[in-house]
């Protein structure tokens, strides 16, 4: 795509208020920090070129607080000068396009077509071409091959037809679970023609036994009506019973009431009577009881307050004695010390131990510095005989190792020949196979056929979308008749259960009215199950028919892939043709160059073998030599042998035993004069203690005295007290018995209330006993007998019982004779529908297979491998053209078909991690601009890289502003970037900054 930016003016975009940019050609570089607006500069480009759609809208776009936006391009595509206007005010979007300064296209539709035309791409292809993302070369390093694959794949769009792949994949299996389901219900269908000869034989079994119950219904109906009436009268007779029998219960619980309320009050007024008795006679030893409990309470609280001072005085008693026996025995550990005559002088004797101590550390170090050093002179000899042994293969492998250079280089030119050859052998049979198979597919494909079945389906349609209206109107009634047949059923169940009154209207009602009612409702609820069916019927043949158009519909995507895989495969065969041609004239080529790298017969890399061969077998030596070098080069031999003289002069006489010993003797001596400092210090500290507790002892001995003084005084009067206590709680319990029955009836002088109160209930009692006889004399009269009413009534219900079984009867076998009719009529249709399914069966698997080979051509081993092998070549070739601008000492870089890159270096293959920082970025940054050349077909002469130094540390950072330098293909190289690093390479540099919410640009020359 041979386009160059020139200018671009932007008002009300983002942060872009009013902005007007001029491109030059050359590296531009778009500098600014992050949230500037830099790549909103990129952003307006693309939204000029293509417009709103998936990656803008308008409200996205449009600066915040303003309700329209605008936005110029000026561009030059192939001599041609071309401006695109795009504008969005309140609602209302508009798009031109002038070529040379005259009017080109004027509506959104037009612009973006001609665009299209213009660029020879569409806006993906424009974003994954002359558009690199943020951080796209930094990451493109980092993934791993099945990554990178992945990564080219989604450029040239050969996702996509993965995409296909897996989706196909998906409906194929929707078919085969529908052709699963389709075998799953034939496995029934003779169980459905047994089913409907048994249903059959049912309802006529059925029809029979409704004509006998109807003759046993009249009759029993007729016996039902005589024993009611005998019935009724029973009932009122037991009502008026049951009537007076309640009035007896009632009055005789009141009596009862009466009476326990009497005998309360008799109780009660008994109880206060006893208890002013005994009171009287124990006035006395109650009040002296009650003295001495106050005397005691006293004598307890004074107790309380010395107690603490009496355990006081007996536990600093106990710790006195304590503190004796320490005091023994640091005096005996002190006597036994073998410094006891030396305590005054312990810490001088300290000092001298530890300055001797430290002393014979010095000596013990030094021993072991000795030894080490004695190891390190035996090591320098070693590595001097190293050296003497192997110097003569060291010279050998060095002039091998020139050799190996010369022929590594002839080598790899002649692998890459070869490799090429290999290639186009390779191409030209996968090319005459594809050519064979794609003729051999596309002759059985009835072009014609398809075209017109596509017209057909169009037809369809508009037939399916007027039977789907017609099945949502008939659910609706559907729904309305099952309300009603509801309602119905819920009436039929009140007249069974109705007895006297009806249901419907609660006016009287007799058995003849009943059973009227019964059979109208009957008759209306079996219409509207007539009717129910008849839509149920309807609504099913619609759905057969929906189904039936849906399958003929489903085949459409299916004839479209088909008929776009016919053109496809006729476009392919004559491409492929003609690469054939070309393939078999470079082998031609080939051939002739591969003969001038066979030397004396022999080819160079054979003979490069036999050069790495003796390598091999010098190498070991060569390693030694050059090691042994290093470390003699490292180390200072004359200064070790001097530090091991003035080390022996210092430690002459002694030896890590002797040191070990010594040690030992002076760290026990320190040991016992610190302990016996301790006890020392221990001995002060406890004579100190005795002295200050003995006086706090003695403060303590007068209330010590006092408390036991007080406590033997209280045992004595707790042993009078005890004496008196079972009369004092004999008359506490007769006042808590007087003070509960004064509480009870809340009556101060309670002996004359009780008296009142007996006399009251008595004249009570007399008068419901009266009313007692008056009921019984009532009961006489009526002379009900109940086992006699329990007969009528087992009469009454028996037949009644037997009378709602028969109507039960009629109504089940009636139920079952529509069940078995609906039954019958849904297992003739179900069986219709299984020959349907048979002849389904057959077409839907002839059509699965046919789906299956479709989607193995979208498959990653077909047409996608196609593609691949398509653009390997031809990325490659574009790769080192992009890649030989750069300087390296590197002869070809190699794509396989799997996009991974080997760069051919004199010393071998190197895969991308073997290269330097640098290089590594070097091959990224060709490889992406070679898949843009690949995907326009032509020089990109235009790239736009958005960050392209993100991710990179510092020394990447200016490796790659060094390859941007040496790229002289790319006319115009435009860079959004906010490291500064870019600026020492850019041609132009644009400065975007942020000056409240809006962007500000600066270009600087």
């Amino acid at each position: 795509m041979s386009m160059i930016l020139k200018e671009i003016r932007m008002n009300n975009f983002k942060s872009h208020v009013n902005s007007r940019i001029k491109f030059e050609k050359g590296i531009v570089a778009i500098i600014g920090e992050n949230g500037s607006g830099k790549s909103s500069i990129f952003e307006a480009v693309f939204f000029a070129l293509f417009g709103a759609g998936s990656n803008f809208n308008y409200d996205t776009i449009i600066t915040k607080g303003k309700k329209s936006v605008y936005v110029e391009l000026d561009f030059e595509v192939n001599g041609n000068n071309y401006k695109i206007i795009r504008e969005y005010d309140s609602g209302r979007g508009g798009a031109k396009l002038y070529k040379n300064g005259k009017p080109y296209a004027t509506t959104i539709s037009a612009v973006n077509k001609a665009v299209n035309e213009i660029l020879g791409v569409d806006r993906n292809m424009f974003l994954n071409s002359i558009y690199i993302k943020q951080g796209e070369i930094a990451k493109f390093l980092s993934l791993k091959p099945s990554e990178k694959l992945e990564t080219v794949a989604k450029l040239l769009g050969i996702d996509e037809f993965e995409k296909c792949y897996q989706k196909m994949g998906e409906i194929v299996k929707e078919y085969e679970k529908r052709l699963e389901r389709i075998e799953g219900e034939l496995n029934y269908k003779e169980n459905y023609e047994k089913e409907l000869k048994n249903k059959m034989s049912q309802l006529e079994e059925k029809n029979k036994k409704l004509m006998e119950i109807n003759d046993k219904l009249n009759k029993i109906k007729k016996e039902f009506e005589d024993i009611e009436k005998l019935f009724n009268e029973w009932e009122n007779k037991k009502l008026l019973y049951e009537k007076f029998i309640n009035k007896l219960e009632e009055r005789k619980r009141a009596l009862e009431l009466k009476n326990q309320e009497l005998k309360i009050l008799e109780y009660d007024l008994n109880t206060v009577v006893e208890a002013r008795e005994t009171l009287n006679r124990h006035k006395d030893e109650y009040e002296k009881y009650k003295s001495l409990v106050d005397e005691i309470r006293k004598i307890e609280s004074r107790l309380r307050e010395l107690k603490s001072h009496y355990e006081d005085y007996l536990k600093l008693t106990k710790q006195l004695e304590i503190i004796k026996g320490d005091i023994e025995k640091l005096k005996e550990f002190i006597n036994k010390s073998k410094y006891r005559d030396d305590i005054d002088n312990l810490d001088t004797l300290l000092n001298k131990i530890k300055d001797e101590i430290e002393r014979v550390e010095t000596i013990k170090d030094l021993l072991e510095e000795l030894k080490n050093l004695n190891e390190e002179i035996e090591k320098i000899e070693k590595y001097k005989r190293i050296c003497e042994e192997c110097k003569e293969y060291y010279e050998k492998y060095l002039e091998l190792e020139e050799k190996a250079v010369e022929y590594n280089k002839l080598t790899l030119e002649y692998i890459t020949l070869l490799q090429e050859k290999k290639s186009i052998e390779k191409n030209i049979n996968d090319l005459e196979t594809r050519i064979n198979k794609l003729l051999e597919e596309t002759k059985n494909i009835d072009i014609e056929s398809i075209e017109n079945s596509l017209k057909e389906i169009e037809e369809k349609k508009k037939v399916l979308e007027n039977l789907q209206k017609e099945k949502i109107e008939l659910n609706k009634k559907l729904g309305e008749i099952n309300s009603e047949i509801k309602r119905l059923k819920k009436i039929l169940d009140e007249l069974k259960e109705v007895e006297g009154k009806c249901p419907l209207c609660k006016t009287p009602i007799d058995e003849n009215k009943k059973m009227e009612l019964i059979n109208q409702h009957k008759t209306q609820l079996n219409n509207k199950y007539t009717e129910l069916e008849e839509i149920n019927k309807k609504i099913r043949e619609i759905e057969k028919d929906i189904e039936k158009l849906k399958k003929e519909i489903d085949k459409e995507e299916n004839l479209k892939t088909l008929k776009t895989l016919y053109l496809e495969k006729q476009s392919q065969i004559e491409e492929l043709e003609l690469k054939l041609k070309n393939y078999k004239e470079q082998l031609d080529e080939i051939n002739k160059k591969i003969s001038n790298y066979v030397i004396n017969g022999k080819p160079v890399d054979e003979i490069l073998e036999d050069i790495k061969s003796q390598l091999n077998k010098f190498k070991n030596f060569y390693n030694q030599y050059l090691s042994a070098v290093s470390y003699l080069n490292s180390v200072d031999e004359e200064g070790i042998r001097n530090r091991i003289k003035e080390i022996e002069n210092i430690v002459s006489g002694w030896n890590k035993e002797k040191c070990r010993e010594e040690l030992n003797k002076l760290r026990e001596d320190e040991r016992e004069i610190n302990r016996l400092k301790d006890k020392l210090n221990e001995l002060k500290n406890k004579e100190k203690e005795l002295i200050e507790i003995e006086n706090r002892r003695s403060l303590k001995f007068d209330k010590y005295k006092e408390y036991l003084g007080l406590t033997e005084k209280l045992e004595e009067l707790k042993n009078i007290k005890d004496g008196l206590e079972e009369i004092y709680n004999i008359c506490n319990s007769k006042i808590l018995a007087i003070d509960n029955i004064k509480r009870k009836y809340n009556k101060e002088d309670i002996e004359i209330y009780l008296n009142n109160k007996i006399l009251e209930v008595n004249k009570e009692i007399n008068d419901i006993e009266e009313r007692i006889s008056y009921i019984n004399q009532k009961l006489d009269e009526i002379n009900y007998n109940e086992e006699e009413h329990k007969k009528i009534k087992e009469l009454y219900e028996n037949k009644r019982q037997e009378l709602d079984n028969v109507r039960e009867q009629k109504t089940e076998i009636e139920t079952g004779i529509e069940y078995l009719k609906k039954d019958v009529e849904s297992l003739k249709a179900r069986l219709k529908e299984m020959s349907n399914l048979e002849k389904e069966k057959e077409k839907l698997t002839k059509f699965v297979e046919y789906l299956d080979k479709v989607r193995r051509i979208f498959g990653r081993n077909g047409f996608q491998a196609y593609l691949r092998e398509k653009y390997v070549p031809l990325i490659q070739k574009y790769l080192n053209e992009a890649f030989s601008e750069f300087d390296l000492p590197y002869s070809f870089v190699e794509l396989t078909k799997d996009f991974e890159v080997r760069v051919h270096a004199p010393n071998g293959v190197l895969t991308i991690d073997n290269l330097s920082g640098g290089e590594q970025i070097a091959v990224a940054l060709s490889l992406r601009l070679a898949i843009a050349n690949a995907l326009i077909g032509n020089r990109v002469e235009c790239i736009i890289l958005d960050e392209p130094t993100v991710y990179l540390d510092e020394n990447r950072r200016a490796k790659l502003a060094e390859i941007f330098r040496k790229v002289k293909s790319i006319p115009q190289m435009i860079i959004i970037t906010h490291h500064r690093e870019l600026e020492d390479v850019a041609d132009v540099i644009i400065n975007v900054k942020k000056d409240g919410n809006v962007s500000k640009v600066k270009i600087n020359g």
